[in-house]
């Protein structure tokens, strides 16, 4: 019987391919699904994801196939066609839809949870927490990113910016 050596960390290479954009051209199949013609390689589906999803969205983006496998990383969206920008910037924007909270109606803590009513650049919603402080990421000293446990995001993009009202719900508790 064969034994298998385990490989160590240090054995395992982990090479990033960067795209070169003058090669790369996303496109729309007929059926709505991202594309990509890359040198000779064709992609039928693609997905983009952000690298640096907080703060450098259109910087460093993950290009997989539609079974997540990375293809490469595209260091800049804008040094691309115009057609392939946009489709990207489509695609993005689909893949990170997060409201911005307008106004905080409500936060109430109850045995092993907090319920926030909040209203939304895509209307009302509401966002059960465990615990505050793995829902609440802090971006800056004025902007936060509030996640519920069923995976929902919102966004406070500027507190100083929020009613007085719901600045005053939201220091009660931060």
């Amino acid at each position: 019987m064969e034994s298998t050596q385990p490989v160590s960390p240090a054995e395992t290479s982990y090479e990033i391919r960067l795209l070169e954009p003058a090669d790369l051209r996303f496109r729309r199949s007929d059926g709505g699904v991202l594309t990509l013609e890359y040198k000779e390689e064709r992609h039928p589906e693609v997905l983009l994801y952000r690298t640096y999803p907080l703060s450098r969205h259109e910087q460093y983006l993950s290009v997989r196939s539609g079974k997540g496998e990375e293809i490469g990383v595209l260091e800049r969206l804008s040094d691309l066609d115009p057609e392939s920008q946009a489709e990207a910037r489509k695609e993005l924007k689909l893949r990170y839809l997060v409201p911005s909270v307008t106004s905080i109606v409500r936060i109430k803590q109850y045995p092993g949870m907090w319920v926030w009513d909040l209203q939304t650049t895509l209307g009302p919603i509401k966002m059960s927490m465990r615990n505050l402080h793995e829902h609440i990421q802090a971006i800056g000293s004025d902007r936060l990113l509030l996640s519920d446990i069923d995976g929902n995001r919102c966004e406070i993009f500027s507190i100083e910016a929020l009613d007085a009202n719901s600045r005053k719900i939201l220091s009660r508790i931060i």
